[in-house]
């Protein structure tokens, strides 16, 4: 009896064994579906986040764009774009946990940009102008932006630190109430979805896509040595140490050739250098910002690349990379850029982007406007200070130049300094850029 006692306890024992075995397994599984399930969420999370951020720096932009544009063809145009951003915010922030993160002050305030873009785009539609009401609830909407957009760059910087969303540890600190705005307008506002785009006379015309180099196409063919002697030339070493890597077949086409650290590519027609690449690391400095812009130019003239002013700069990594356009005759050229980086520790040329240049770069007529410069700044918003005025060519979206003149001008409200172009043949407003003013340089948005 005790036999069958023992076995029997022994048997209970193994099923229970077998049993804790399974749960343990299935808790296991669990646990790492969870886990699996958790990550997943949170980089869903982090990515909308992401989004939200990019949008609501877009919207401050176009916001700051509306207040110091004149025209009514930009200002369509901008409340269009800011209509459209205000949507895409609102969805990212539709994927993440508003309570939890506190974002529905955010969502309120979307909302009501969003249809504030859609009454004022009506209201140029119509032909009718911003009234002084309008502009001061633009402002107040630009003071919201700027609160928001530091906020969400902030949760953005947290999580990118290891704080995660699903925990709870990533909340906005934006305090703000939206209430005070006017929301009468929104019952007049209607979609922008009917409008049509003219495609063959935007940004993705075929035309644009595959544009085709003049400056090379009018120019010899080289064989490889002779681009192979032009790269050595231009790094400053022997023919010997350069070494060919490959054809570039991109539409500016390229023998490439290596150099220890450095990647060179010249163009098979003209000889052109197109691109110089440096994979070393600069850990110093020893020049300035000043100096660097200085070797760069010296060094465009050197290769073959005449009459590059210098525009602005930025420095990274120890690098500073000057943005040179191309000046013809006082008149500046901004479809014919450069980009040049100079190591801040040695003073040597690392860097260089000719692409650009080299794709739109014409002999062109001089400047010859049909409105004074005195006229075209009469067309500006009452809202700006004028600081300085110069003559240039602006590159269009549909690949068209017009010469324009450039106004270099600071918001009254904002203070934010700005470049608005002018039509020299027109008088219309063409453009608004934004002036970035940062440690690393200066920069347009």
């Amino acid at each position: 009896m005790s036999y069958f006692t023992r076995r029997s306890y022994i048997r209970a024992v193994s099923y229970l064994l077998a049993i804790f075995g399974i749960l343990t397994a299935f808790a296991i599984i669990n646990t790492n579906q969870k886990r699996e399930y958790k990550t997943r969420l949170e980089a869903s999370y982090q990515q909308s986040l992401g989004e939200l951020s990019g949008c609501l720096e877009t919207v401050n932009t176009d916001l700051t764009k509306t207040l110091y544009s004149n025209s009514s063809k930009e200002l369509y145009s901008l409340s269009r774009d800011l209509y459209a951003q205000c949507q895409t915010a609102k969805n990212a922030v539709s994927r993440l946990p508003v309570s939890q993160m506190e974002l529905g002050n955010v969502y309120k305030f979307l909302s009501q940009a969003s249809d504030y873009a859609q009454f004022i785009g009506n209201e140029i539609a119509d032909g009718k102008s911003i009234t002084p009401a309008q502009h001061k609830t633009l402002y107040t909407l630009l003071e919201y932006a700027e609160k928001f957009s530091k906020s969400a760059d902030e949760m953005v910087q947290k999580s990118q630190s290891g704080a995660l969303i699903t925990e709870g540890a990533v909340k906005s600190e934006a305090k703000v109430n939206t209430g005070v705005l006017e929301t009468d307008f929104s019952a007049g506002a209607k979609t922008f979805e009917s409008f049509p785009t003219l495609l063959y006379d935007g940004p993705f015309a075929d035309q644009v896509l595959n544009k085709k180099s003049r400056l090379i196409a009018n120019s010899a063919v080289r064989t490889k040595d002779e681009c192979k002697a032009i790269a050595a030339r231009t790094l400053g070493v022997n023919k010997e140490r350069v070494v060919y890597s490959e054809d570039d077949r991109s539409s500016l086409p390229c023998y490439t050739f290596r150099c220890g650290r450095y990647t060179i590519s010249v163009t098979k027609q003209g000889g052109y250098v197109k691109s110089i690449l440096y994979s070393g690391a600069v850990t110093s400095t020893a020049i300035t910002e000043s100096n660097a812009q200085n070797i760069a130019q010296r060094y465009l003239q050197e290769i073959g690349f005449d009459n590059m002013s210098p525009n602005y700069y930025s420095v990274q990594d120890n690098i500073c990379t000057v943005n040179f356009v191309y000046k013809q005759g006082g008149m500046y050229c901004y479809s014919d850029l450069i980009k040049c980086g100079v190591a801040l520790d040695s003073g040597k040329v690392v860097t260089l982007d000719t692409a650009t240049y080299l794709t739109n770069h014409i002999p062109r007529s001089s400047f010859s406007p049909a409105v004074s410069g005195k006229s075209a700044q009469s067309k500006l918003s009452p809202y700006l200070t004028v600081n300085g005025m110069t003559r240039c060519v602006i590159p269009k979206e549909n690949g068209k130049e017009v010469q324009c003149y450039e106004f270099n001008c600071t918001g009254k409200e904002t203070g934010e300094d700005a470049l608005v172009y002018i039509n020299a043949k027109t008088g219309a407003e063409e453009d608004i850029m934004l002036l970035l003013y940062t440690d690393g340089g200066t920069l347009v948005k």
